[in-house]
């Protein structure tokens, strides 16, 4: 197209947008407070991470009455940045955040309240949610998109606060490549810890496996790993020594220090973020402790679906914005085969 063509056109849809009256636009934003207080919806979204957000987006274009409840307080705000989602690479967590609630304001069906979900209950036409404010819903249909939460306590590494989401991580896809070809270091003592290990080394040449005193290493693969340049040191850790979220060096019991400029966490000590799906009935899979659903979330509990880390563990800023898509369409045609007339 023509710069020339572009302009005009462009001029004729601002003409056009000028002739719109005032009072369709005041007209567009009663019915989103008229929705506000209607408590009857067809579906309730418990978490504002990707995974709900998105969710929210396709069920507000597909004019479902819907609520999102976010507490705002993400797994992920302790790091400084977010990856491997495009156009979105490097956006811190809140600044994600601003960015789909500005672009859920559009949808009138939908409404995004701060809050906790404090309650759930089964009634005969679906679930009554209740906040910790006291508000009150009623809905067919409930989505988890609650996550993981962290608990550091859990590993035993005193100092770890000041590094994780810093330079300490869980994730080598998330953020391996700002510690690419540096001294790294992997703290695990569970097994598993080795094979993650050999994802690790793709980042990294110096790269050390600390137990903190456990021994969940066979000896074969100890020399599989020694092959690869891995090395393990299974004494106690002290201390993690750093400045200003900078890890310097790993202190150990035995007086020994070990410089490292970074690493990764096999495990975070995560557990799920709320056990209300537990109460409703949805059972936990075999693996990580996450709730059972099909592959697109569904739960044997009728109306209760769960997506991104609930369902997984672990799935990514575009893994998690990817399922909470998915199983708003899903849902959504669940609704209209309902509302369809035979």
């Amino acid at each position: 197209m023509k710069r020339r063509k572009f302009i005009k056109i462009n001029s004729q849809f601002a003409i056009l947008f000028s002739l719109i009256p005032t009072t369709a636009i005041e007209s567009c934003s009663q019915n989103k407070k008229n929705m506000t207080k209607n408590k009857n919806l067809d579906v309730l979204v418990v978490g504002g991470g990707p995974a709900g957000m998105n969710a929210a987006l396709v069920f507000g274009r597909a004019l479902m009455n819907t609520v999102i409840v976010n507490e705002e307080k993400p797994r992920n705000l302790v790091t400084q940045a977010s990856h491997g989602f495009l156009t979105r690479d490097g956006f811190h967590p809140s600044e994600f955040l601003q960015v789909a609630k500005k672009q859920l304001e559009q949808y009138v069906t939908v409404n995004y309240k701060m809050d906790v979900v404090k309650q759930v209950d089964k009634t005969e036409i679906g679930f009554k949610v209740k906040t910790n404010d006291g508000t009150e819903y009623q809905t067919k249909r409930i989505v988890f998109a609650t996550g993981y939460k962290d608990d550091l306590s859990k590993l035993g590494l005193i100092g770890i606060e000041k590094v994780y989401g810093k330079t300490v991580f869980p994730c080598p896809f998330c953020d391996g490549w700002e510690r690419r070809n540096e001294p790294l270091a992997l703290f695990g003592k569970d097994e598993g810890v080795g094979h993650f290990a050999k994802t690790i080394s793709n980042w990294t040449d110096d790269l050390i496996i600390f137990t903190n005193g456990k021994k969940p290493i066979r000896n074969e693969e100890k020399e599989n790993l020694k092959k690869n340049n891995i090395k393990v040191v299974e004494q106690e850790i002290l201390k993690l020594i750093s400045e200003n979220g900078n890890l310097k060096e790993i202190k150990l019991a035995d007086g020994n220090s070990i410089k490292r400029t970074g690493g990764f966490l096999f495990s975070t000590g995560e557990k799920q973020s709320t056990d209300i799906p537990a109460k409703l009935g949805v059972e936990f899979g075999d693996w990580g402790g996450t709730y059972l659903t099909n592959e697109w979330g569904k739960s044997k509990v009728d109306g209760v679906y769960i997506v991104g880390d609930a369902k997984n563990n672990f799935t990514g800023v575009i893994g998690s914005a990817s399922e909470g898509s998915y199983v708003a369409e899903m849902i959504t045609q669940e609704i209209i085969g309902e509302r369809w007339v035979s």
